[in-house]
């Protein structure tokens, strides 16, 4: 192999290795933002703390089907 080829396939394994990192704090966002949503955190206090929008977050709620009562 060429060092241009060795380059490519890390980069490549770089890559990947990052998108299981997103991956992974994604589905830890996640679950921090329903715990704290659950203990009656207000969405708009949990926006701010995670710099994103309410919409984001309400609709972060809505697709893992979260209330306050589970």
């Amino acid at each position: 192999m060429t060092s241009g080829e060795t380059t490519l396939e890390t980069a490549a394994t770089a890559l990947r290795d990052a998108r299981e990192a997103v991956h992974t704090a994604r589905r830890k966002l996640t679950a921090a933002i329903v715990s704290a949503y659950r203990a009656g955190e207000p969405v708009a206090r949990i926006a701010q703390r995670t710099g994103t929008s309410v919409v984001e977050i309400r609709n972060l709620l809505a697709a893992a089907q979260t209330s306050r009562l589970a």
